[in-house]
């Protein structure tokens, strides 16, 4: 009877990864409850926020992972919006629920559980179906396609501008085919040669010249400088690097060209263009080649201490690291 009663326990858990105080590890959680939608989780990235808190030694109690993707039960395949808010606020009732000022405003996989697991259950207004044509193990990029797609959208930022993105990461490279997809020409100056390779396919190269807009992906003084650099006068630098520590911006050289300096927070549902994140999943659907091109490592759950130690190796070749629960 003791040992039945264990299977029917184990039965009740799921496999999920957690970091907290520096440590990595996969362990076995209790399968969620309670009210909401449940979603089959397929893939879920690694974010470079998800490496500084690791690194940060941040105690984390939660399930990680906030760029999610998977199915419902009847089979419709899904991204996630992790972000949960009270809808009512000033912010929320203008579509800006990414500046949401309540208590409830609420980031999956930072301050509840989140998608390095099995199953989630998420509120049915975080859910974005997805094409049923889709790569659904490529679609946790759907999130941060949502964050450039936010940064261009605040700019208002047109087919007709030219756009240099610093940084090759994931985000990065994001910025570039959000870029493409909107008809802009883009470039990309990247550390890695990579991490060049992977938007050659977008015709992005070595920035030459001004450009209109100027995406920062990393957030140091040296990108602030190479944005200045590279600004056209009266152009607009675009700041989507999470900004961890303060930095000097380099307030001469950017006065003299008129320029502005824009943060872009997550995504939106602000004007009638729709919400950030649909236009994302749009964009990926449109560009299938993006995810085999930028996905360079996908692991198992199981695997969670060797998937962080690649996707914090730039030397590695990695660009996005994900798990796979199809693996």
């Amino acid at each position: 009877m003791i040992y039945v009663f264990k299977l029917i326990f184990e039965d009740m858990k799921m496999k999920a990864v957690n970091y907290s105080e520096g440590k990595v590890k996969t362990y076995k959680a209790p399968n969620p409850s309670g009210e909401g939608v449940l979603v089959n989780i397929s893939s879920c990235g690694i974010c470079g926020t998800d490496l500084h808190l690791l690194e940060g030694g941040m105690h984390n109690p939660h399930i990680v992972g906030h760029e999610i993707a998977g199915y419902l039960t009847d089979g419709t395949p899904v991204a996630i919006e992790p972000l949960t808010y009270c809808g009512s606020c000033e912010e929320c009732s203008n579509g800006q629920y990414n500046l949401c000022s309540s208590k409830e405003f609420n980031l999956l996989g930072i301050t509840s559980d989140g998608g390095m697991a099995e199953k989630i259950i998420v509120p049915e207004y975080c859910l974005v179906e997805l094409n049923k044509e889709i790569n659904v193990n490529n679609s946790s990029l759907v999130e941060p396609i949502a964050v450039s797609v936010h940064g261009y959208k605040i700019t208002e930022t047109k087919s007709n501008h030219r756009i240099a993105v610093i940084g090759g990461g994931s985000i990065g490279q994001c910025a570039v085919v959000a870029a493409y997809s909107m008809g802009c020409e883009v470039d990309l100056h990247a550390r890695y040669d990579h991490q060049k390779e992977a938007a050659e396919i977008w015709g992005a190269k070595e920035p030459q010249g001004e450009y209109n807009r100027v995406i920062d992906t990393v957030g140091n003084e040296d990108a602030l400088a190479k944005s200045v650099e590279l600004l056209k006068p009266g152009g607009k630098i675009i700041c989507l690097a999470a900004g961890w520590s303060d930095v000097h911006l380099p307030g001469l050289g950017i006065l003299n060209k008129e320029g502005s300096f824009y943060t872009s927070r997550c995504y939106d549902n602000k004007s009638n263009l729709g919400r950030d994140i649909e236009r994302a999943a749009e964009i990926l659907f449109e560009n299938p080649e993006f995810g085999e091109k930028v996905i360079t490592h996908r692991f198992p759950l199981d695997a969670s201490v060797e998937a962080f130690k690649i996707a914090g190796d730039r030397k590695s070749g990695a660009i996005k690291v994900v798990f796979d629960t199809t693996i």
